[in-house]
């Protein structure tokens, strides 16, 4: 007889059961399968717990607090933050300081400022002042400058400039021929020196505008003279002066970016000269009428007094 195939014959000749069935495997089968279904519930919803919790503000505490402390030491080096302290305690033990620019170095220069002859014909000596302004006024009639110089007690009546001894010598002949008293006089030709404390580039515009000094009364006295001689023009002899009324406004702005009392001598010098030819321009280079000689020499001797008392000074 055919058994069937759960039914065995054990060797004792009698029979044993061997419980198989279909439905334990199925039933095992779901139960696994019940059993991941939840982990994956769970999981998700941890995950999405976990979600909420970041985005939330008890989240976001919950990092700065809990999560960053605890990875952090994890990462922390013991000597990195031996270093990290040590510079903290340089950076407050030495306060960080701003460094102040520097300035050029200062020199000491002596600057000595040579006088040039000029040679001027003198009217006339006066120990009363009035007097002497009269007879000015009346020598600039026959083409004199008539400028008063206040030297001490007296008062001196010139009529012009010259560069040299036989130029003032020539008119002075001239002139008593007209009947006229004429004696030549002679600038002082004593110089002075000052004192200079600044960098290189204060030094070099003193020096650069010390020229200046003597090359303005020299250029009037031949301008001046050349006109005298018809050997130039108004227009010509207005051309010049207005170049150095420039120069002299240049060489002005220039000395007073110097802080130095030993410059503003020279600036005063200066800005007389730039002060009387602008006058004279003023009232003569906007007139279509020729330059009087006189006025020009008159300019001339202006400058040349201003030039005179500089050389006196202390």
């Amino acid at each position: 007889m055919n058994l069937p195939t759960y039914l065995k014959t054990d060797t004792e000749g009698g029979f044993c059961m061997e419980y198989k069935t279909h439905r334990s495997p199925r039933r095992r089968g779901n139960k696994e399968s019940s059993s991941f279904a939840t982990a994956i519930i769970v999981l998700i919803s941890i995950v999405l717990i976990a979600l909420i919790i970041v985005f939330s503000p008890l989240g976001a505490m919950i990092q700065d607090s809990v999560i960053r402390p605890v990875f952090s030491c994890f990462g922390r080096n013991p000597d990195d933050e031996k270093i990290v302290s040590a510079l903290q305690s340089h950076d407050e033990a030495v306060p960080s300081q701003t460094p102040e620019p520097t300035e050029p170095p200062t020199e000491k220069s002596i600057i000595t400022i040579n006088a040039m002859p000029f040679y001027i014909l003198q009217m006339g000596v006066y120990t009363d002042q009035n007097e002497a302004i009269k007879y000015g006024e009346e020598i600039e009639l026959f083409g004199a400058g008539g400028n008063v110089y206040h030297d001490g007690s007296v008062y001196r009546v010139f009529a012009a400039a010259y560069l040299d001894e036989k130029s003032v010598l020539t008119v002075q002949t001239q002139v008593r021929k007209d009947g006229f008293e004429a004696t030549p006089y002679v600038t002082d030709r004593t110089g002075i020196r000052i004192t200079l404390n600044g960098d290189s580039d204060a030094i070099r515009i003193v020096s650069e505008s010390i020229p200046l000094i003597s090359s303005v009364p020299s250029s009037l006295c031949e301008m001046s003279l050349t006109f005298d001689k018809q050997e130039t023009t108004d227009a010509v002899v207005i051309n010049e002066l207005e170049k150095l009324s420039e120069t002299c406004d240049e060489k002005i702005e220039e000395l007073q970016r110097i802080q130095s009392q030993s410059v503003k001598p020279i600036v005063g010098l200066l800005e007389k000269y730039q002060s009387s030819i602008s006058t004279f321009l003023h009232e003569h280079g906007t007139m279509n009428m020729r330059i009087q000689s006189n006025e020009l020499k008159h300019l001339q001797l202006s400058i040349i007094i201003d030039y005179i008392l500089f050389f006196q000074q202390e």
